[in-house]
Parts: C-alpha cells; sequence; structure tokens
C-alpha cells in the first residue's frame, strides 16, 4: 500500500500535511503534521487513530473528526474538521 500525501493551506488557517493510506477507500493509517496547533498535546495521536477504518469520504470523515473533537475536549488553532477531511480526500 503506497502512502499518499497533500499539502493544503485554507484560508485563515494554517498549513496541513497528510500522509495517508488506504484500501478499498478505507483509512488503514494517517499521519497529520503543519503549522497548527491542537491541545491537549496527545489530540493529534487520538484524531489519527480515530480515522482509522473510516471511508475516504469527506461528509464521513468530518463527522468522525468533529465527534472525537467533541468528545475529548480537543481544541483546535489554525486547522478545522472540515480541511482535515478535504486535505485526506485530495492525498495523492
Amino acid at each position: 500500500m503506497t502512502e499518499l500525501t497533500a499539502v493544503i493551506k485554507a484560508p485563515g488557517e494554517k498549513l496541513l500535511r497528510v500522509a495517508v493510506r488506504h484500501g478499498g477507500g478505507v483509512l488503514s493509517s494517517v499521519r497529520m503534521s503543519g503549522d497548527f496547533f491542537m491541545y491537549p498535546e496527545e489530540s493529534i495521536d487520538i484524531l489519527e487513530r480515530a480515522l482509522v477504518g473510516v471511508a475516504v469520504e469527506e461528509q464521513a470523515l468530518i463527522g468522525v473528526l468533529e465527534y472525537e473533537i467533541s468528545h475529548n475536549g480537543i481544541e483546535l488553532a489554525g486547522v478545522s474538521a472540515a480541511s482535515i477531511a478535504r486535505a485526506i480526500c485530495a492525498a495523492k
């Protein structure tokens, strides 16, 4: 399985890089990096793990991200759930 990447910068947000692997349209791994911040510190790990097994479909990804952000009290600075989903879908 090849690692696919995307780099985006949505208006008003910071740079976001994603590296994903998927098979059959379902994510098997996600790595996020960039100029944004997430609190608490382990938030990126929480979101990356939550996305494994999710279909590479923007609304499905947004739903999982928004649930995890709310459920875990995650604060995003410089990036949004929609931008993360968009970047994952754009990874080539």
